[in-house]
């Protein structure tokens, strides 16, 4: 990197995985996060704030606990004064947009209840090329499974996917159209 280049930055966040998945010695093979992880900075000994992803991810993006900026429930589970960012606090995107970054965020959000990465700092989504493919291919989130099981959720609550066996191919599903496109 050149003296006054500014280093790139992918961030990675995932629900659910055990970060025993990318140390030495782990039965999982991830030899493209492990280029990744080779060529930049792995942090070992993180903790969260809250066990739940909203108020977690909300932490994380602000730097505040969460009785500081509001979001202390899952944001689709709970009252709105308990899902939304307080404001008055900078985002983490734009602390790098002032930076001079331009910043993009891929994936479910569950930061806040507005649905809108923009109102945070972040210039680019991947919610409408996720609209296009699904248009131009058909959503088959639910189609394809020889057995699947799904959120039992509260009345009003669209039903969740939570696994599913499937013969779909893989560059055919959402997320291989999406990596692929």
């Amino acid at each position: 990197m050149k003296k006054n280049q500014k280093p790139n930055i992918l961030f990675l966040m995932c629900d659910q995985l055990q970060g025993k998945v990318f140390q030495g010695g782990s039965v999982c093979k991830t030899p493209n996060i492990d280029r990744v992880i080779s060529k930049g900075i792995n942090f070992t000994n993180a903790y969260t704030p809250n066990p739940v992803c909203s108020p977690a991810r909300a932490s994380l993006m602000t730097g505040l606990l969460p009785h500081n900026h509001g979001v202390v429930h899952v944001i689709h589970t709970i009252d709105e004064d308990q899902c939304c960012l307080r404001t008055g606090h900078p985002h983490f995107a734009q602390h790098l947009q002032k930076a001079g970054y331009r910043t993009g965020y891929f994936g479910k959000w569950h930061v806040e209840r507005s649905n809108d990465p923009a109102n945070f700092g972040w210039e680019t989504t991947g919610d409408e090329r996720i609209r296009q493919l699904s248009e131009q291919y058909g959503s088959n989130q639910n189609n394809g499974f020889i057995k699947a099981g799904y959120n039992l959720l509260p009345k009003g609550y669209k039903k969740s996917l939570l696994y599913g066996i499937t013969n779909v191919q893989p560059e055919k599903r959402g997320a291989g159209l999406i990596t692929q496109a």
